[in-house]
């Protein structure tokens, strides 16, 4: 993998040279590096400038970083990655959590994110969600199916704004969905089986009755409508 950073450095180097501010890799292949997925790996590209002509003389070593199966990097201004810690606290808290230095300035390490921006994003997103949800559920409703379908993928999104729920309580969030859904459960004293159940079959899937799957939705829908009037009393 080192090899592989430092010809990614070595090819934006050549291309920007001095409008090359910082590249930073988080996400959870730096948090748990054993067995680590290309997947798992995150870059954000900062420079000074960033104009139509900037993504044209970046975009060969973009190519071939993606050419290696990682995905795409984000972009940033150094201005602009400032000013978006108030936008972005969940996305810029989780890069604080495991990231990495490979070129440059570390502009993470005084980086600071707002509590109360922390809570009015992941309201917004949950929020979001729920109302997304429900519409989805109208056309899904019709078969058992397609409503399983609609939990076991809505499901994912879900428990991403669960972790800085659990941020916003004082607690550090499990890396795992079942064990953040059972924390977050237990200090909201909430029942969180719904959810739970709806892992389950996002691992496991299985075809349900009419009314089985009716009957989920329902406690998943309330079980999730509680978690937002939960994270509005925040």
């Amino acid at each position: 993998m080192e090899m592989t950073f430092q010809e990614l450095i070595a090819r934006l180097v050549a291309t920007e040279r001095d409008n090359l501010v910082s590249v930073i890799v988080y996400g959870s292949a730096i948090a748990a590096p054993g067995n680590a997925k290309k997947s798992d790996y995150q870059l954000a590209i900062v420079t000074r400038h960033l104009t139509a002509a900037d993504l044209r003389h970046v975009r060969s070593a973009v190519e071939w970083w993606a050419g290696q199966g990682f995905t795409l990097p984000t972009f940033f201004t150094a201005a602009e990655f400032t000013a978006s810690l108030d936008v972005f606290p969940i996305e810029f808290r989780q890069m604080k959590r495991a990231y990495r230095v490979l070129y440059g300035e570390d502009l993470l390490a005084a980086a600071e994110i707002s509590m109360t921006n922390l809570r009015l994003e992941t309201e917004s997103e949950l929020r979001g969600k729920l109302l997304r949800l429900r519409s989805l559920a109208i056309p899904a409703s019709q078969s058992a199916n397609d409503l399983t379908k609609l939990m076991t993928e809505s499901i994912v999104s879900f428990v991403r704004y669960l972790r800085p729920m659990l941020e916003l309580l004082g607690e550090e969030p499990p890396l795992g969905r079942l064990a953040t859904v059972n924390q977050l459960g237990e200090r909201l004293k909430l029942d969180a089986s719904p959810l739970i159940r709806v892992l389950h079959l996002r691992d496991e899937p299985k075809d349900l009755l009419e009314i089985e799957a009716q009957d989920l939705f329902s406690s998943y829908l309330n079980c999730l409508t509680r978690i937002v009037e939960a994270v509005d009393k925040l």
